[in-house]
């Protein structure tokens, strides 16, 4: 007869087992994991079709590319490359489809670590959400039909949506700068600056309006505008919409501001 402590201690270890596989089921492998060397202001630049971009700094003067495939039709994860060209300069990501178009192409989620002052040269969407943090070097980004989320940014940028949404977070704007520049045609954009920015602030969009912590909004013929001059007012920041409301705020504002949608 097995004992009352023997049986229980079956049951833990059948239990941590079951979850040990849960977990590893619950984990995604990605399909392609590559190391890259690259100078700490080297050039990354990123080129997807389907699926979303993720991209972190990190200290460390190397690129990490994870990548991981999705589709409803298992065989149409074959017809989707990840291509990657690399040197100390530049690190180059991109995906391509083989074969005859497919109705619903498979998609590749990318996650990519890069150095803190990496040169973000070009991170084109088309089908996918970006999400961007930590980089202090200048990036420039777009996406056609995504959302893009950067923040705890501290150099020049160039964001830009078509449908979807901006969030853009900024730790650091300073003298030295050449510019920030937001812009989207359908979507709301949601921009925080800190206090000491020194910025000369240029905001219009059509319809939604603009709200903002400082400056005074007005109304004009052409839509809403927005003209304001912080600090020692350096750095040109534009925010510029078409058909989705402009929120700006700095970090120390203690003022709820209503989200425009």
């Amino acid at each position: 007869m097995i004992g009352r402590r023997t049986t229980w201690a079956l049951v833990l270890a059948l239990s941590a087992g079951a979850n040990l596989h849960a977990n590893r089921i619950g984990t995604p492998k990605p399909e392609f994991r590559q190391v890259y060397a690259l100078h700490p202001n080297g050039r990354v630049v990123v080129q997807n079709l389907y699926g979303d971009v993720q991209i972190t700094a990190w200290d460390r003067d190397q690129v990490l590319v994870q990548a991981f495939k999705k589709s409803v039709d298992p065989k149409q994860l074959d017809d989707a490359q990840i291509v990657v060209d690399s040197s100390s300069d530049l690190v180059s990501i991109r995906t391509q489809y083989a074969g005859a178009d497919a109705e619903h192409p498979a998609s590749i989620d990318f996650r990519i670590m890069v150095p803190r002052s990496a040169n973000l040269e070009n991170v084109k969407l088309i089908n996918g959400g970006l999400s961007i943090s930590g980089v202090a070097g200048p990036i420039k980004a777009s996406s056609v039909n995504g959302s893009i989320h950067v923040d705890k940014l501290e150099g020049e940028a160039e964001l830009s949506t078509v449908n979807g949404r901006l969030d853009a977070g900024f730790d650091r704007v300073s003298r030295g700068v050449h510019g920030i520049h937001l812009s989207s045609v359908n979507g709301s954009i949601h921009l925080t600056i800190p206090a000491n920015a020194d910025a000369i602030l240029d905001a219009r969009n059509l319809s939604g309006g603009i709200e903002s912590t400082f400056g005074r909004p007005w109304r004009a013929s052409d839509g809403h505008r927005l003209k304001a001059s912080l600090n020692r007012g350096s750095a040109p920041i534009r925010v510029h919409n078409v058909n989705g409301g402009i929120t700006i705020k700095t970090t120390w504002s203690k003022r709820a501001v209503r989200p425009w949608s």
